[in-house]
């Protein structure tokens, strides 16, 4: 208690204006030297202040509030004297009156926070940011008693020492100049970074809002003023963040805005930001209610916010004494002194901002307007793009961009950072874009691109990609001096061309080389050697076999070239499936070696169709099933009828197909990869002919198969109605 006692007389001794500690019926506790200065010598050694000056209103008024526990502030031309009660005594300053009255208010306030019951830590230091001030708010949060902490601990010792460091070199960082912790942290508030991790007496840790106002002097910094709120279960909280935020908020700007102190509605005080904004002196303000200071439209929602003790920021239109009005944002608090509930209004003009944000309002709609119309293109194209700064961060990414560049969870915003960790690219291609794309950042090079492929899951394709980046102007866009823009365009389908391409001439030139070699070698044997009839027939037997197969093909390619064009026409015949079947099989039965069995339906089929392009289905079908079971020599063919469509099914027991050629199987070129077919000949053009006849006649083609079991194909069209 003596240490207590200590600390509270070395404080009131060092502040640079006049203090005393004062009874309620002016008995002097403790006066420091500037107090007893403000009286002449005989009088100093008076030990009652109503002994110390004449009777006179001002003494009069100063008892009557004192009597009543109110706070009293009262001005003269040089002077201010001010009383705040203290528990059972009052703490009386007589200050001279700064040039800038602003400062003064501001610092009265702080003396009066200070000493009044909040849910707050409030510190004070001094020019060297040593504390002088330790409130009871600060004692409760921090675990310190204030002689623990005066003048013998800064601010920075409550912090949490590890976030401050990082904080301070990332702030260093981002201005590339050295910070003392004290510009490190007038850096970080002036940028909205307030909430902080604190450390307490006994080692744990909590989140705080932090708050630091400089103290004044005659325009002197003579200190710095913090206040910390412990916001650690509104984090938890996210519903009530943003009114806490508010709220705590309040505090900080109440010093420097219109501030009005009223016991439901009804005035007590003001400051000299009041008087400007309502153009009335504070003191006529006094006992009037705030309503006549609210548009009379608004009043009744602002009489509502005060009964139901609504402390929530809201905007109202205000009314000067004048009559004019202004628009107003209003931050309510209320707080209990010595049992009385008080309000506290802070109430900032914005009616220049109101302005201001109504006349950009246009422009920035319609600078919306333009900025949607651009990203609405940019994310319908089939592109990827990417736009950043020229320091590499990501401005802009559209929706194919962030298909192909994402990362799980949060990926590093800077583009040389991410690339790196695109586990989908290859090793190989994403350090070569990222040599290029440190080319194109340190200036060696003003474009850059590569070509680079994206393996796919489960065996698919790859997808095939183009990078290109170059350096472009957008200091007229976006306000930045340069930027860089990356473009990543798919070729997939590009490629899948090229390989079509090479595919038809592959395809081509071995497929026609065949029976023209035969056809030149017979006929070169023809007109170089005398042959008999005998040998003379099979030679020219052969050679027709060779040139209709040479026909055949050409026909194959000129069928699916008219069908991918769109010019291919199909005639409308009425004729009987069962017949044209049952044709083509005997055909085949007459040139083949294999046993080919029919199980004709047991009614008549009609079909009305193109019959020489559905034939042209059933020769390819069952071509395929003789050429594809070389080793065993049955066929099975069947019609039949299911409801009103009819069914063909030509199956072999042949080499059979694997399954996951199935997708693939009536594309055109397309040949299944193994070491039986290999050896087989063909385009891969069959099949894709007969999926396009059957299905331009509003039927459907399907595949059965087992590898080593045989293929079944199936077709199915619509019955004419002669058969329904």
């Amino acid at each position: 208690m003596e240490n207590r006692g200590h600390l509270q007389n070395e404080l009131l001794h060092a502040l640079p204006y006049g203090v005393a500690l004062i009874m309620t019926d002016g008995t002097i506790v403790q006066a420091n030297r500037p107090f007893l200065e403000q009286f002449p010598e005989d009088l100093q050694t008076r030990t009652n202040i109503f002994h110390m000056v004449n009777q006179s209103p001002i003494t009069m008024e100063l008892s009557r509030r004192m009597e009543q526990g109110l706070p009293w502030t009262y001005e003269m031309p040089t002077i201010r004297i001010h009383a705040i009660p203290n528990g059972d005594v009052y703490i009386l300053s007589i200050e001279p009156l700064p040039l800038d009255t602003r400062v003064t208010v501001q610092h009265n306030a702080f003396e009066a926070m200070m000493h009044t019951e909040l849910d707050m830590a409030m510190v004070m230091t001094d020019a060297n940011l040593l504390i002088n001030r330790f409130n009871k708010g600060a004692t409760e949060l921090f675990g310190y008693e204030p002689h623990e902490v005066l003048y013998e601990m800064t601010p920075f010792g409550l912090f949490e020492s590890r976030e401050l460091s990082e904080k301070r070199t990332h702030y260093q960082d981002e201005t590339e100049r050295l910070l003392s912790f004290e510009q490190m942290l007038r850096v970080a508030l002036d940028r909205g970074d307030r909430e902080w991790k604190f450390q307490r007496k006994d080692r744990t840790h909590f989140v705080g809002k932090l708050f630091m106002h400089p103290v004044y002097e005659q325009a002197r910094v003579i200190g710095f003023f913090f206040f910390v709120f412990d916001v650690s279960p509104e984090i938890a909280l996210k519903g009530e963040l943003l009114h806490k935020e508010q709220r705590y908020r309040m505090f900080a700007e109440s010093v420097i805005e219109a501030v009005l102190f009223h016991e439901g509605g009804t005035i007590l005080d003001a400051n000299k930001a009041a008087e400007s904004i309502f153009r009335i002196p504070a003191e006529q303000m006094v006992g009037r209610q705030t309503i006549e200071f609210i548009a009379e439209g608004y009043r009744a929602d602002v009489l509502r916010r005060i009964r139901n003790h609504i402390q929530t920021p809201y905007e109202v239109i205000g009314r000067r004494e004048d009559g004019t009005f202004l628009e107003m944002e209003v931050y309510p608090k209320e707080v209990t002194f010595q049992g009385q509930t008080l309000r506290v209004a802070v109430m900032r003009d914005i009616s220049d901002r109101k302005k201001v944000e109504r006349m950009l309002e246009r422009e920035k709609n319609a600078i919306a307007r333009q900025r949607d119309i651009i990203q609405s293109i940019l994310q319908a194209s089939n592109e990827a793009f990417v736009l950043t700064e020229s320091n590499g961060s990501v401005l802009f990414m559209n929706v194919h961009a962030r298909r192909l560049l994402d990362l799980p969870g949060i990926a590093p915003n800077k583009m040389q950072e991410r690339i790196p960790l695109l586990s989908t690219f290859r090793t190989r291609d994403r350090t070569e874009m990222l040599k290029k794309i440190d080319l194109l950042l340190d200036g060696s090079a003003r474009e850059v691109s590569m070509r680079f492929s994206i393996p796919q899951p489960n065996d698919r394709d790859e997808q095939y990609y183009e990078m290109y980046g170059t350096g472009m102007d957008t200091k007229r866009q976006i306000g930045m001096d340069s930027g860089f823009l990356f473009v990543f365009r798919n070729r997939t389908e590009e490629e899948r061309m090229d390989q079509i391409k090479n595919e038809l001439v592959s395809t081509v030139s071995h497929e026609l080389r065949t029976p023209l070699s035969s056809l030149s070698g017979y006929i070169e044997l023809m007109l170089t050697r005398d042959l008999n009839p005998e040998k003379r027939e099979r030679y020219l037997k052969t050679m027709a076999k060779e040139a209709k197969r040479l026909t055949d093909l050409l026909n194959d390619f000129l069928d699916i070239q008219r069908m991918e064009d769109g010019n291919q026409e199909y005639k409308k015949d009425h004729f009987v499936l069962n017949e044209l079947v049952r044709d083509v099989v005997e055909r085949f039965r007459e040139t083949s070696n294999h046993s080919i069995h029919f199980d004709d339906a047991d009614e008549v089929l009609h079909l009305i169709a193109d019959q020489d392009r559905i034939e042209q289905v059933i020769i390819n079908l069952l071509s395929n099933a003789i050429k594809y079971s070389p080793n065993h020599h049955e066929i099975e063919v069947r019609v039949r009828k299911e409801r009103n469509q009819a069914h063909v099914s030509i199956q072999d027991f042949g080499i059979g197909i694997p399954e996951h050629a199935f997708e693939e199987l009536f594309k055109k070129f397309y040949r299944v990869d193994n070491s039986d077919t290999r050896q087989i000949g063909g385009t891969g053009l069959g099949l894709s002919i007969c999926k396009e006849i059957i299905e331009s006649h509003g039927g459907s083609i399907e595949v059965e198969s087992s590898v080593g079991v045989g293929s079944t194909f199936t077709f199915t069209l619509d019955l004419a109605e002669e058969t329904l």
